[in-house]
């Protein structure tokens, strides 16, 4: 069942108070929520500039929204490539959310959809010091550092 059969709970503590559900972005608020996280997240924590976090490749991806209470926590894009790949993207999560297992539950739904949609193939840039959470799901390290929006990133892989 995928994402957008059934909103996903992330069943990290069982209680109800803080529990995080996940749904594929489909209505313009939806997105407008994603975004807001993003928004929090790369450009007033992480410096990134409005430009470089908003690009075109956001009209055609698929986006995939956390909410907790329906509060906006976490985001997270999946941009379909050729070849059967497609590139995980944007993954964030709300300062004040962090340590409990939601950015597991927002990687967890975006393969899930890559699945669903046929892809076989994934790639991201993840930050540097996210290399063994990507490798903690089969990602693997291609080549060296280099700098995106002034962080230092690595191309991560993975083939199912």
């Amino acid at each position: 069942m995928s994402a957008r059969d059934e909103d996903l709970d992330d069943g990290i503590d069982g209680d109800d108070d803080d529990r995080v559900v996940f749904r594929v972005a489909v209505t313009a608020a939806d997105v407008l929520r994603v975004m807001v996280v993003r928004g929090i997240v790369f450009h007033d924590e992480q410096g990134v500039g409005w430009s470089d976090e908003f690009d075109d490749a956001d009209a055609a991806a698929v986006h995939v929204l956390g909410e907790c209470d329906g509060q906006p926590v976490a985001s997270g894009r999946l941009c379909l490539l050729d070849g059967g790949w497609a590139k995980l993207g944007r993954v964030a999560v709300r300062e004040q959310w962090r340590g409990r297992g939601i950015a597991h539950g927002m990687v967890g739904v975006l393969m899930q959809e890559a699945a669903r949609l046929g892809v076989t193939k994934l790639k991201l840039h993840a930050q540097v010091y996210l290399e063994d959470f990507y490798a903690g799901y089969g990602f693997t390290r291609q080549g060296g550092v280099f700098d995106e929006c002034g962080i230092d990133h690595i191309l991560m892989t993975r083939e199912s």
